[in-house]
């Protein structure tokens, strides 16, 4: 498992964006109209805020690329699944909670998630 950045759940999308620009990171890419990729300027998306009332109930967390969710899923059946493998606005996605009820999340990245790092993309937007 490899983390890809942190997730946050928020209740108010632009007022947290603009928060973190003020402590140094830059919005790099919006998938959809909730969420907001942040990452250091010039880096990679390091945070991930999200306008979910499903994402505010698991809490904050890592997100960890695991190669292929599906697979995982399929391997890992006895896991305490809370969110079988899915589509996001950030690539497959899946769920489990780990033995202290803590989640794991876990992503395929969509080919669009590269747009953050400097290449071509077909997101929502992307911030300039």
């Amino acid at each position: 498992m490899k983390l890809l950045f942190e997730l946050r759940p928020v209740d108010h999308l632009d007022a947290s964006v603009d928060y973190y620009r003020s402590i140094g990171l830059e919005a790099v890419a919006w998938p959809d109209d909730d969420t907001a990729l942040l990452a250091p300027v010039g880096g990679e998306a390091t945070i991930v805020l999200v306008r979910d009332p499903a994402e505010g109930a698991l809490g904050s967390g890592g997100v960890y690329d695991v190669g292929d969710v599906d697979a995982f899923f399929e391997a890992h059946g006895d896991l305490d699944w809370l969110v079988a493998p899915a589509p996001s606005p950030l690539g497959r996605y899946a769920v489990f909670a780990d033995r202290t009820g803590a989640c794991i999340r876990l992503l395929n990245p969509a080919p669009h998630l590269s747009g953050s790092a400097g290449h071509p993309s077909d997101l929502y937007a992307v911030a300039s």
